[in-house]
């Protein structure tokens, strides 16, 4: 006669621990790694981000179905305990019911679920979404009334959005390196990206007195003296001193008056200069070099003297570190077709084609397959324009205004 009220108790004490399990899961899951498996494509992690959509519905369900539960188990042990022990049986299956519903309904399956979340979230995640439609009409009564007294006591039920500050955002960060989920360099590179926000250009500028500039006069012999002295790529040009910065210079710009050095002037082929405050923060600098689509600023003080320059590598190296290379090689995606013809970049390093095609290409102007073509030609070229060397001939496939962006490169 008790037989079938005891086996009902022990079935609610199973689904009270679940609840709490998962109830338990879901408050302790890391909602990156949700979101990850959910753009994988997971579906057990697809019905987990959507139950996590709306919290409030998802624990206020779990609570109302845990506390029919409690309740029921309750009210059997005591109609069991009732039956054998008359009304001297009402303190013993207080007891007892308090003893399982604690042992068995919270402590046990809270402690498993706060170190196992994930796994028990994913497994219970299709119960859950059922009983959410079951007891909508429950939830849906007592949620509003919960809002009602809320309200009442000033307490706000809007959601708000999840922020956090620079330090917590450190502390993960720091976290996550003694974790070993990031390595040590990923963690310094991280923790310099927070420094160089509040870097400004005077504290990582070139000084003044270590600027090479070059003067408005300079011919052309003069700039590629120049620029393999000191070996670099461009320079600040002058008219009067070095407060009197006119232009900037890439000497990569220069390639196209090769043989043709009566007809180049200086005037014609700088850019504006782009001058920045000293006070101006990095991170203003690196989104103004971005929008001028430029890669040196002059920094000035408050009298329009020049302080320094800043370049896109220095920029880099506050981020990056000291071990940033000034000039990354740059992968050119080769699509071969056979050993003998392919399509690559422009911007494939001349190192690279001789390593892919067997070639012995070198230059003292170019560093890129595109601008060696430009060398060649002596001209910026058409798309359809060709020219051989090395017995091979590269063909312009596609251009990018001035830049060659797509070469053919096939054996003659």
């Amino acid at each position: 006669m008790i037989t079938l009220p005891l086996c009902t108790a022990g079935f609610l004490i199973v689904l009270s621990l679940i609840f709490s399990a998962t109830e338990s899961a879901f408050l302790s899951l890391n909602k990156l790694r949700v979101r990850f498996l959910r753009n994988q494509k997971d579906k057990r992690a697809m019905r987990v981000w959507r139950l996590l959509n709306d919290k409030e519905r998802l624990i206020n369900t779990l609570l109302v179905g845990n506390n029919i539960v409690n309740i029921a188990i309750s009210s059997l042990l005591t109609y069991v305990a009732l039956k054998l022990f008359g009304n001297a049986g009402v303190g013993l299956a207080t007891f007892v019911a308090t003893l399982l519903l604690l042992v068995f309904g919270e402590i046990s399956p809270k402690t498993i679920a706060t170190r196992h979340p994930e796994p028990i979230a994913f497994a219970f995640s299709g119960l859950v979404l059922v009983l959410e439609v079951l007891l909508a009409p429950i939830v849906f009564i007592l949620t509003g009334f919960s809002r009602l007294v809320l309200k009442l006591f000033g307490v706000s039920t809007k959601k708000k959005a999840v922020s956090f500050t620079e330090e917590e955002i450190k502390t993960f960060i720091d976290v996550g390196a003694e974790s070993g989920v990031l390595e040590t360099g990923e963690k310094n590179m991280m923790r310099r990206v927070f420094l160089f926000t509040d870097l400004a250009a005077k504290n990582v500028m070139i000084p003044r007195k270590k600027i090479i500039a070059i003067p408005y006069t300079f011919r052309y012999k003069d700039i590629i003296e120049h620029a393999q002295r000191f070996r670099m790529s461009r320079f600040p040009v002058y008219r009067n001193d070095i407060d009197d910065i006119v232009g900037i210079l890439y000497v990569r710009d220069l390639l196209v008056y090769k043989n043709q050095e009566q007809d180049f002037s200086l005037q014609t082929v700088m850019k504006p200069p782009l001058f920045v405050l000293e006070t101006k923060k990095m991170s203003d600098i690196q989104r103004v070099l971005k929008e001028n689509h430029q890669s040196m600023a002059i920094v000035i003080d408050e009298y329009s003297g020049t302080e320094g320059l800043i370049t896109s590598e220095h920029i880099a190296r506050e981020i990056f570190g000291s071990s940033y290379v000034k000039k990354p090689v740059v992968r050119g995606m080769i699509n071969s077709q056979d050993d003998a013809e392919g399509q690559v970049s422009g911007l494939t390093r001349l190192t690279e084609i001789n390593e892919r095609f067997g070639l012995h290409i070198e230059s003292e102007y170019s560093e890129t397959i595109g601008g060696y073509v430009c060398e060649l030609l002596g001209h910026i070229p058409r798309v359809g324009e060709a020219v051989a060397d090395s017995g091979f001939i590269f063909t312009v496939k596609e251009m990018d205004e001035n830049r060659v962006a797509k070469v053919e490169v096939r054996e003659a």
